[in-house]
């Protein structure tokens, strides 16, 4: 049963190096593509990321006038970043719904809907890659939370400045998104269970992408291994999302081929660890009881 689940979409293949939108995708294909155009400036920043972990160490140890100074004006700089990275995620959360929505369909619909609306497949596929790639450079920067902790603490202190971006009212609102490993998948989650709540086949679009994925992976339609590693990060990215707003989750008899994209995952003649890694503890009912044995040991092995 697991295979032909995937096996149900061996005819679809998804133009991704070369598709562009229709006029009727245009108006959403753009609308998406603006929130995408700055992602290379947030992976930037997330990518040159420095911590402030030993000046707020000075200023907390030996605290002086200069040191706490020189601790805040640090913290400003690496604020500002995490500013762009939190207007991001509200931006993300505004445009999601309206691109779910186009692509989701009722299940027996689905498959030609992903057919007919490439671009917005692509775009979707986008979206996926540039959440994981983010999140993975996040989990790797441990003090970010720290540090957006200690301007907290300093704002206070420091309110009078001209150059604070951020006051205390927006960082409340902020603190909750840095303190969490995974960001953007929780706030593409929280989008897309938003929009669950007004069209019940938004699940479809996830698993029907996550299965066909897997099904042009496995079918090798395409020959560059960047395509491969593009469209294998998109079939991840479904399978998490799909876990995190699913009631039951994407392990326990879920419509997505789970065994398959596991199977395939482990057998890929590219890296694929950390996306294995990402599947494991990026989703959110992976430790549940209903969790099958059989798909547990894969990780294992």
């Amino acid at each position: 049963i697991s295979s032909s689940k995937s096996n149900d979409y061996a005819k679809i293949v998804i133009d991704f190096d070369n598709v562009k939108p229709s006029n009727k995708e245009l108006e959403i294909y753009n609308q998406v593509q603006g929130i995408l155009d700055q992602c290379p400036k947030v992976l930037g920043l997330i990518n040159d990321y420095k911590n402030c972990r030993s000046l707020c160490s000075e200023a907390m140890s030996r605290p002086t006038p200069e040191s706490e100074e020189k601790a805040f004006t640090a913290l400003l700089h690496s604020v500002k970043s995490v500013q762009v990275f939190f207007n991001f995620s509200e931006d993300l959360k505004k445009c999601v719904p309206v691109l779910l929505n186009e692509l989701s369909k009722p299940l027996e619909d689905t498959k030609q809907t992903l057919q007919d609306q490439q671009a917005l497949v692509k775009q979707f596929a986008n979206i996926l890659n540039f959440v994981l790639t983010f999140d993975q450079i996040r989990m790797m920067r441990p003090n970010l939370s720290n540090d957006f902790s200690y301007y907290r603490r300093y704002l206070p202190k420091f309110s009078k400045r001209e150059d604070i971006t951020v006051k205390a009212e927006e960082a409340s609102a902020m603190a909750l998104f840095t303190a969490r490993h995974c960001p953007m998948m929780v706030s593409l989650s929280s989008a897309t269970d938003e929009c669950l709540q007004q069209n019940r086949h938004v699940t479809n679009a996830m698993s029907a992408m996550a299965n066909a994925c897997l099904a042009m992976l496995k079918n090798k339609r395409f020959d560059s291994v960047d395509t491969n590693k593009y469209v294998a990060k998109a079939m991840t990215g479904a399978v998490v999302l799909f876990d995190h707003v699913h009631p039951s989750g994407v392990f326990y008899r879920s419509p997505v081929d789970i065994k398959g994209v596991v199977k395939f995952l482990k057998k890929a003649d590219f890296d694929t660890a950390s996306l294995l890694a990402i599947i494991r503890f990026s989703s959110k009912h992976f430790k549940d009881d209903s969790t099958p044995s059989g798909i547990i040991d894969m990780f294992e092995d």
